[in-house]
């Protein structure tokens, strides 16, 4: 599920992986493997990374929330 929704939110941006590895500072390989379902659990550190790269909340990528709710993350991510 997380792997999913980075997936299909760093999509929805127009990232390749490469960008969102600059964004985040993970390695590409990293958010390749969390894509692909390979790494399941994620540091908390790395779940902000990814979140606010993706302008999205923690529970959204968790599947907390169903809504990406990018809307209320923007001000705080500027």
């Amino acid at each position: 599920m997380l792997g999913e929704r980075v997936r299909q939110r760093r999509s929805a941006l127009g990232l390749t992986q490469e960008q969102l590895s600059a964004a985040t500072g993970l390695k590409q390989f990293h958010i390749s493997r969390i894509e692909s379902g390979d790494i399941k659990d994620v540091k908390g550190e790395t779940l902000v990374r990814l979140a606010r790269a993706l302008r999205v909340r923690t529970d959204f990528l968790l599947g907390l929330e169903a809504v990406e709710g990018s809307e209320l993350l923007t001000a705080v991510a500027s």
